[in-house]
Formats: C-alpha cells, sequence, structure tokens
C-alpha cells in the first residue's frame, strides 16, 4: 500500500498470462503495493523477454489508460493526451481488490496482450527488503520481438517441432538460431528470471495516484486500523482505530479457507499414476517403442506405425463412446482414412505426453522408449502433478471447451472453476453431482431463456471437465442417461435461439426444457486421492494454503491456533488430538498461554481458541501452569488463564468469582473487536446473530458494565457496535453508543 500514512504495506501477488498462447505462458510475480506500474512494466520486460523496443500501454477494468506519457505524448502529441502517468501511479492504486484485473498491451503493431490478475495481498514484514520476485510460471520467454504476434509466435513454435525447420520461409533463420541455442519453449526458468528481476529496483509512488479521469483510486471501501497496521508503519503518524481507504486489501486481506484434508500414502499415489488412463497409454507407448519407430519430419510415428499402435495398444478406448473409435467398423475405416498421426487425439495425446515426460526420445528419426519399469516413480508424480496443473492452468485461461471463444468462453472457465473448486471442498468418496447442482439452481426460481442456456453450458462443460480429469485419473467419472454430447445440444439450443447474445429477451417459454433438464440423471464425479494429491499441488503453487490433517502436530502453539480457525468441530479435535500427542499437558498449556499475547483481531481469535483447547485440559500439571498465568500481569494471557479456570467444575481450579467475571468481560469486548472493524456489513450482522456468547441476549445483561473494561479496543468496540447494529436493535444499539461515550469520558 502507499506510505501516506493511510495505510500500510504489503505485497502484491500476480498472475500475467500472455493471451492467445497455448499451452499458456504465464508468469507469477510479487511485487509492492506502493511501487509505481512503471515497475510492474519493467518487471513484464524481464519476465517474458520483451526487449523494451516497443511501446506499452496499460487499461484498467474502468478503461482507464496508463503509460509512458512523455514518450507517448513525445512520438504523437494526440495521441498521449488523457493517459494516467505510469509512473506516479502505485500498483496498489490500480489493483484495489483480490481479483482485480489489468490488461497490458506491449507493441501496438503485434498486440502482445497480457492478462494481470491480483491473485492475493500479502503482507510485508517490517524492515523486509523491496523486491520484485517470481514465484511460478509456465514456459518459456517469448523467444524473439517483431515475428507477427502470437500467430507468429505459434507459427516459430511448429517449425521447432519439425525437423527441417522453417527453411527459407520467414522464420528459418531464427528457427536454426533458436535450435543452436537449444531453445525449449516448454522449460521455464524461474532462477533465470528471479536473478534478472533482482536487477530492478522497485521505485515507491507516494500519496494517492493521479487518474487519468481525475477520479479516485481503489474501490475497496474504509475499514479502521489495527495495532498491527499501526506496527508496520512508517509514517509516524498512524493510531489504531483511524479510519483509511482500502485501496488494497493489506495484511488482513481475505485468503480463501480450504478445508484440511488427508492425502493417500505415496505407494498408493504412485501405483495410481501407473494406471491413470493417459499416463498408462503413456507408458504403454514407451514400451512398444522399445526397439525404436520410425518418425515423420514433425516428430510423430508415420501413419502405418499409427494405425498399429492405435489398435495393438487399444488407444482407441480413450475415445468417448460418441467418438468413431468407438465402434470397430467405424475405427477401422477412421484409422483407414489416417494421413497423420496428429489427427487422432486417442494417439497425440498420450504420445507428447510421453515424449514431454522423456518417457520417449527421438533422434535420427527414430522414437525410442523404455519399459514401463524404467521411469522412477517419484519423477513420474511430479511429471503427473505438473500435467495436471497444466490442465488446470489452460482450463483458467481458455475455458473447457475447445472452439468457444467470447463471453461463452470465459463463462465456461468459470464454471469448470467452481467445480475443481466443489470437488476439493466435498468429503472423500463425496460425488459432486450435476443433477443436484441443477435442482439448487432450480430452487431460487431462476428461469427464461438465459437459464436454460446458462443449463445447457453447465452440463457441456460438466462433461467435458469430468472427462478430461477423468484421463488423467484425478475423477472417477459418471456419465448420466441424458444426451450423449451435451455440446451437441447446447450448440442446438444456440442455434434454436437465433444467436442471440447473454442477456437478450425472448418470449421463449423454457417449460419443455424444465422437463427434460429435471427428468434426467445428472452425470456425476469425485476426487480421487491422486486427483486430491494434484489439486492441492497446484493450489499451494497458486499460493493457496492447502492444509493437511496432522500438519501441525509438531508446530508450536502460535501456528496451531492460526491453522484451527478454518476447521470443523471434528477436524478441530482430530489435529488437536495429534498435537498433544507430541507434548506433555504442561508444556501444551504453557505454548497455547504464551500464544494468548498481542494485540489486534488475529490475537483476539487465537484467544477465543486457546480457551477451548484449554478448557479440554484437566491434567493437575496444566492447572499448576493455568494458576501461575492467572497471576502474571502479561494481558491476554492473564484474562484467558483467569476465565478458564472460572469455568472449570474442579475444586483444584478454584479462582475467585470476581476476577473469573472480569477476566469474562475482558474476553467479550476481545471477541467482540474482529466484528467492530466489519462496520455496517452483513459480516457484522451474521456474527452478531450467530455468536451465541455475543448475541443480543448476552449483550442486554452485560452492556451496563462493559464500558469499565480494561480493554484497549473497549471504546472502539462499543462505539463501532453501536453504529453497526442500528439496523439490528435500535434499543440496544443506542445503550451500546451511550458505554462507548462512558468509555471514551474515563479513558
Amino acid at each position: 500500500m502507499r506510505r501516506d500514512g493511510k495505510t500500510a504495506p504489503s505485497d502484491l501477488q500476480l498472475k500475467i498470462v500472455l493471451h492467445g498462447t497455448r499451452p499458456p505462458l504465464w508468469r507469477r510475480l510479487v511485487l509492492p503495493s506502493d511501487t509505481s506500474l512503471g515497475t510492474l512494466h519493467d518487471a513484464i520486460q524481464v519476465a517474458f523477454g520483451w526487449h523494451g523496443g516497443h511501446l506499452h500501454l496499460f487499461t484498467d477494468e474502468f478503461g482507464r489508460e496508463y503509460g509512458d506519457a512523455a514518450r507517448l505524448i513525445d512520438i504523437a502529441p494526440d495521441f498521449g493526451h488523457g493517459f494516467g502517468d505510469e509512473a506516479a501511479t502505485a500498483l496498489g492504486d490500480v489493483l484495489a481488490a483480490e481479483g482485480a484485473r489489468l490488461r497490458y498491451v506491449y507493441d501496438f503493431g503485434e498486440d502482445w496482450e497480457h492478462g494481470i490478475t491480483l491473485e492475493r495481498t500479502l503482507p510485508c514484514p517490517v524492515g523486509a527488503e523491496r523486491t520484485v520476485r517470481c514465484v511460478g510460471g509456465r514456459r518459456a520467454d517469448v523467444p524473439a520481438e517483431d515475428i507477427g504476434g502470437v500467430w507468429g509466435l505459434a507459427e516459430v513454435l511448429e517449425c521447432l517441432d519439425t525437423a527441417d525447420g522453417a527453411g527459407d520461409g520467414p522464420y528459418g533463420e531464427l528457427v536454426a538460431e533458436l535450435r543452436v541455442a537449444g531453445y525449449d519453449p516448454a522449460a521455464f526458468d524461474r532462477d533465470g528470471i528471479t536473478a534478472r528481476l533482482a536487477q530492478l529496483t522497485p521505485d515507491t509512488v507516494f500519496g494517492a495516484a493521479e487518474l487519468p479521469n481525475g477520479e479516485r483510486a481503489g474501490r475497496g471501501g474504509v475499514r479502521r486500523l489495527t495495532a498491527e497496521d499501526v506496527a508496520l508503519c512508517t509514517c509516524g503518524q498512524c493510531r489504531a482505530g483511524d479510519p483509511f481507504d482500502v485501496g488494497v486489501g493489506g495484511p488482513d486481506g481475505d485468503v480463501p479457507v480450504l478445508r484440511p484434508v488427508t492425502l493417500a500414502p505415496r505407494e498408493e499415489l504412485l501405483a495410481a499414476v501407473r494406471v491413470a488412463p493417459l499416463f498408462d497409454a503413456a507408458l504403454r507407448l514407451a514400451a512398444w517403442c522399445r526397439e525404436g519407430r520410425q518418425v515423420t519430419a514433425g516428430r510423430v510415428l508415420r501413419p502405418v506405425l499409427a494405425r498399429e499402435a492405435v489398435e495393438e495398444l487399444q488407444l482407441w478406448k480413450l475415445a468417448g463412446d460418441d467418438s468413431p473409435y468407438a465402434d470397430a467398423v467405424a475405427r477401422a475405416r477412421a484409422l483407414k482414412s489416417l494421413r497423420s498421426a496428429k489427427d487422432a487425439a486417442v494417439l497425440d495425446d498420450p504420445w507428447w505426453l510421453a515424449v514431454d515426460g522423456g518417457m520417449i526420445t527421438i533422434g535420427g528419426g527414430r522414437a525410442r522408449g523404455g519399459a514401463t519399469t524404467d521411469f522412477a516413480d517419484e519423477d513420474l508424480l511430479e511429471f503427473w502433478a505438473t500435467t495436471m496443473g497444466d490442465l488446470l492452468e489452460e482450463i483458467g485461461e481458455t475455458g473447457v471447451l475447445d472452439g468457444w471463444h467470447g463471453e461463452l468462453g470465459e463463462l465456461t472457465a468459470e464454471i469448470a472453476d467452481s467445480l475443481v473448486g466443489l470437488l476439493y471442498d466435498a468429503p472423500d468418496d463425496t460425488w459432486v453431482d450435476a443433477g443436484d447442482l441443477r435442482a439448487k439452481s432450480r430452487e431460487v426460481g431462476a428461469n427464461g431463456p438465459e437459464f436454460e442456456l446458462f443449463q445447457a453450458l453447465f452440463a457441456a462443460s460438466f462433461r467435458e471437465l469430468g472427462d478430461g480429469l477423468a484421463l488423467l485419473g484425478a475423477v472417477e467419472y459418471e456419465p448420466g442417461d441424458g444426451d450423449a454430447s451435451p455440446e451437441l445440444a447446447l450448440r442446438t439450443l444456440l442455434n434454436a435461439m437465433g444467436g442471440q447474445e447473454l442477456g437478450g429477451g425472448s418470449g421463449t417459454s423454457s417449460a419443455a426444457s424444465d422437463r427434460s433438464w429435471d427428468d434426467r440423471r445428472g452425470d456425476r464425479m469425485r476426487l480421487t486421492p491422486l486427483g486430491r494429491y494434484g489439486l492441492r499441488a497446484h493450489l499451494m503453487e497458486c499460493g493457496v494454503p492447502a492444509p493437511l490433517l496432522g500438519e501441525y502436530a509438531e508446530a508450536d502453539a502460535a501456528a496451531l491456533l492460526q491453522g484451527l480457525l478454518g476447521y470443523s468441530a471434528e477436524e478441530m479435535r482430530r489435529e488437536v488430538e495429534g498435537w498433544l500427542e507430541h507434548r506433555s499437558a504442561a508444556d501444551a498449556a504453557v505454548g497455547l498461554l504464551d500464544a494468548c499475547a498481542g494485540d489486534g483481531p488475529e490475537a483476539a481469535a487465537k484467544r477465543a481458541m486457546a480457551q477451548l483447547l484449554l478448557g479440554d485440559l484437566d491434567d493437575p500439571r496444566a492447572l499448576r501452569v493455568l494458576r501461575k498465568a492467572a497471576d502474571s500481569d502479561v494481558e491476554g494471557c492473564r484474562q484467558v488463564a483467569t476465565a478458564t479456570l472460572g469455568a472449570h467444575p474442579g475444586a483444584e481450579a478454584h479462582v475467585d468469582p470476581a476476577r473469573a467475571e472480569e477476566a469474562g468481560l475482558w474476553l467479550l469486548i476481545d471477541g467482540l473487536s474482529p466484528l467492530a472493524g466489519a462496520g455496517e456489513s452483513e459480516e457484522l450482522v451474521r456474527g452478531f446473530l450467530e455468536n451465541w456468547n455475543t448475541g443480543p441476549e448476552a449483550l442486554e445483561q452485560r452492556v451496563d458494565e462493559l464500558w469499565r473494561v480494561e480493554h484497549p479496543a473497549t471504546a472502539q468496540v462499543l462505539a463501532e457496535l453501536g453504529e453497526g447494529l442500528r439496523g439490528v436493535d435500535r434499543r440496544l444499539a443506542k445503550r451500546m453508543r451511550t458505554a462507548a461515550n462512558k468509555a471514551h469520558s474515563r479513558r
């Protein structure tokens, strides 16, 4: 964030994709939020291998444009008018919330278009060095400029994949040079990119950005500074409780909370890779090529050998039931007409998987492979996980249906992304059923031609995703009893609608389609243990925390309390049991109480969690630790220990009732503090109503006492709750504001 006394510094994790490339060429970069768009331009140039000889332009989601204003005006005065100066615009002002997007175009003639998405906002430790770093990506740098944009790039890569190269064509010299240099388009050199990025020095933009149209940057609303924010601030003017414009999420930015999972034993995962349909086919192809098979200049099997491979290895089983390969007669006809191995997906997909994975090597016009036992299990599992990650990345960028572009293509990508999330979130062995999901959408009363179109699009996306993941062994997939080809049904529906765009009106009744959808048994799929492993690996690479049950067994108490915040009661019980097995009750109590110190919502959440865990420790040694902590002068620790002892039924845990009541009120304010920061929002109301300890009934009895509580956030909590609860309980809200005034006067 900008260092202007309004916000705390943070780092922004960006995913940058070069549009039009397939497989997608992308980079994941982390930059300070208060650096400029100019620094981001420099980082993109380095990360993708550009040379900086052409003009460029950023465009945000609101259509505002930013660039090198001086250079644009120097080249064409009229062209440069109205653009924001990238050197004076903070990155955090433009990418103001997770999910925000930027468009970056380099070279206005060839239009290399990059899509930039803010994935995560990360806290920046105090005193940390300001750097730009690469934390992920796929594929090699673009090999050259001035080659005709992404279409030229595709042709260059095709020439590289052909034995005689581009010959005397327009790319002949470049292809020859790349061959000599050993250019591998699939190789991602993170270390090399990181080393080059290390030479960049991120600048700092002070104050609010001046936007092209005189608008105020940011779209994040207002929140209050916490103690953590103040600790991170370098201006010395910030105070806890001050309001500020959240142009970026800052240290408290939202991160998806995923349920903790368990993974199958590694031996089971390794065995599952070998029988995954696509990998099994690739391994059998490698064994089939053990003595060497002739290949064409395009590095694929000669047509006659391609026909033999499909039949002998029964690769046709990789195709769906609606494929020409499913029927023996149609298969023989299709193979007879085969002119290139590339024309048969049942061979082409496992072939290139085997080549890319090193199962098959090509040289001297022949392809040579090894037996299935020749490939190291660990390497094979890692390659499988990379392959699944590549598939998910490609789906996220280009959608799940081949040939669908524009708004419909983007919808298929969103549908597939949501389905992947549902698969991961579903308990082990639970099916995700397309019919159930359709029924739930029907419950909200959706209808009409647009909804009918979405149903068809959803069905086609569901099946295509299921087929793709099933080939990798990532899901078990069972088609329903509907159309053999949901994609064909989708195209038929679009034709019947006359090609109308989404949002277009129509008087067509959806009654008939309602019956046809609701009478069908839907497709369904569920993650396999191998799929859960691969999906978790992909999430972790994307920077999304994906916890494992048991991973905190040897962690310290602070890490345990932080990790348990997203756990269900049963998951929490299992994790805590494993944690307690590694330490004595006394050591557990010491660690939990030590973790209770600190200020801010995060510390308050840890204290609430620590109370739950400490309340279950009945060991006399743990109780002695609690009594000692109850007599200490450490805020947070003292109150948790005292309240825990006060709630303990045993006489050996006796504590003065008045002290226990005082500690309970302190912890009540503590528990309310995260809600207070939510302001007048659904989060506040929902949290207020659902939390039994802070519900209206509990506060009704205690509100007149709370202003006396010696908690650093008492006045702020009472004031903000008094404002936020106006729409929930006006009388209670007024009493809260009165108590807040008393607390302010007392302070």
